[in-house]
């Protein structure tokens, strides 16, 4: 089975290729659009596997929550590939994505956050078990850190990974102080494509029923957007 992994929803672009023996990827950070570079990215990955998008029987992509931009690029990209090419599309949010990728060493849980402005983040909590297998402890959504931090008691090793991790460090370090919990903050993490496929395949193969048809994977966004806000602001207004 050839697996494709599409993810958007930071920053970072990872796009990667697993065949049967081996995994291409790419995964860096873009300082333009991903609508711009994308498809060059999928391309470029496929010619290194020796493959053409027709070879693609599954695909995997972020859903989010993070970028807005980001998330409807990536999973409308990734809706039309598995519509054209009639194949099972397997959505998994990029919070799952990131934790997965980064295994366990010394950590028993993980903290993954994206900054989400207006003083949120995109989070969620995990416990460690063997990659990719993932216990969730706080469902990715819209959250402020003290929310996200507010179950971690003493003993908890927590590893933190994100850039809202990041912006919020003192506030991590506050409540450490508070609860006696330790941390410790990766930065510039970069995910497992690897890894990413082997969460998307195992999800798959546990009901391929639920994948099999590209229109019930859609984005998960965790709030509106500052224009729906906006139009809303602006109906009640009128009203």
């Amino acid at each position: 089975m050839n697996i494709l992994i599409i993810d958007t929803a930071t920053d970072l672009e990872l796009i990667s290729v697993t065949t049967e023996d081996k995994t291409y990827e790419f995964a860096e950070s873009m300082k333009m659009s991903h609508s711009v570079t994308m498809f060059d990215s999928i391309k470029r990955i496929l010619d290194k596997a020796s493959l053409a998008i027709n070879d693609i029987s599954l695909i995997g992509v972020g859903v989010g929550p993070g970028s807005f931009t980001g998330v409807r690029i990536a999973v409308s990209t990734a809706r039309m590939i598995a519509q054209i090419l009639d194949i099972p599309l397997v959505g998994v949010t990029t919070q799952e994505i990131f934790a997965a990728s980064a295994g366990s060493n010394n950590e028993n849980k993980v903290l993954v956050a994206f900054d989400a402005k207006k003083s949120r983040v995109f989070g969620a909590l995990y416990r460690f078990n063997k990659a990719p297998y993932m216990e969730t402890l706080i469902d990715a959504g819209d959250y402020s850190m003290e929310f996200m931090l507010k179950t971690l008691t003493a003993g908890d090793k927590v590893l933190c990974i994100g850039d809202g991790c990041s912006r919020y460090r003192d506030v991590i370090a506050a409540a450490a102080d508070a609860a006696g919990f330790s941390f410790s903050i990766m930065e510039e993490f970069i995910p497992s494509g690897e890894v990413t496929s082997q969460l998307i395949l195992k999800k798959y193969n546990e009901n391929p029923d639920k994948y099999r048809f590209y229109d019930k994977t859609g984005p998960l966004y965790a709030r509106k957007s500052d224009a729906e806000i906006a139009l809303n602001e602006k109906k009640q207004r009128e009203m």
